[in-house]
């Protein structure tokens, strides 16, 4: 018998991504390769049959979005092989079980629903735990051990979150770190602005709240972050694109309107 989700709101919106994931991963020459999200997804009882099902865009975009996240977290570890990784709002991800350098420590951080989900697909371990708590209960920053490098990875998160709640977010990360960064998802203000349009949201009961340009405007918040660089999902994979989506990636306004932020938070 599958299990059932019981998901609402926005941590429902995990199943997108998984299915994102699942769906190229059967992809012949797909962009990324995850054999653990085809095995939780088949045990998992959900309709995408008809217009349930992820769009092209948000497959290749998922895909690509991970892609990136991938490479600067395997970066991370090459640098700081013991390390600690916590994944904000981890849904059911499964970069832990694609990355694990037998070393790290991780924390896997998400609101009780969907950590009730996860495990029955995941395991804690001495080195892999979960958190159930909200990103915005700063609480849960008590449960992570100090004084080593650590990496915060936002993927899928901050959309869903004001400017002021972001803020507060990155605000209390810096007051109890001292040598951390972080990895964020984020979009364009008109992309946010426009999430009744979405194919993958607009009929779900969520919306995105913030966007913003360029991660260099969060270097202006005052609030002692360093810019790193940011990465833009349509420089990537062009070929695999919807053909609308090839021409409007011709513009800035649109080709950098999709892209992961790295910051590092100032000692």
């Amino acid at each position: 018998m599958k299990i059932q989700s019981k998901l609402t709101d926005v941590p429902e919106t995990m199943l997108i991504s998984i299915r994102a994931r699942y769906l190229e991963t059967k992809e012949k020459n797909g962009i990324i390769h995850d054999p653990k999200s085809v095995e939780i997804l088949d045990q998992i009882a959900c309709d995408f049959s008809g217009k349930k099902e992820v769009s092209k865009a948000s497959q290749i975009g998922t895909s690509i979005r991970t892609e990136i996240l991938d490479e600067l977290t395997v970066a991370f570890l090459k640098q700081n092989p013991n390390g600690i990784v916590v994944n904000l709002g981890c849904g059911l991800d499964t970069r832990y079980y694609r990355l694990n350098n037998k070393k790290v420590q991780w924390f896997d951080l998400d609101l009780q629903q969907s950590i009730a989900l996860r495990k029955n697909f995941f395991s804690e371990t001495d080195n892999f735990k979960f958190i159930e708590s909200s990103v915005l209960d700063f609480s849960w920053m008590e449960q992570i051990p100090k004084g080593k490098p650590t990496l915060f990875i936002a993927e899928g998160l901050f959309m869903y979150f004001t400017q002021e709640e972001v803020k507060s977010v990155l605000e209390n990360i810096k007051s109890n770190f001292t040598d951390a960064e972080i990895i964020l998802e984020a979009m364009s203000p008109m992309i946010a602005k426009n999430s009744n349009k979405h194919a993958d949201i607009k009929h779900r009961d969520v919306v995105f709240k913030w966007g913003i340009h360029s991660g260099k405007e969060i270097e202006k918040w005052g609030i002692g972050v360093k810019f790193i660089s940011e990465y833009f999902y349509f420089d990537r994979h062009r070929d695999r694109l919807p053909f609308t989506y090839k021409i409007m990636a011709l513009f800035p306004f649109f080709r950098k309107g999709m892209k992961i932020i790295h910051l590092k938070f100032k000692e």
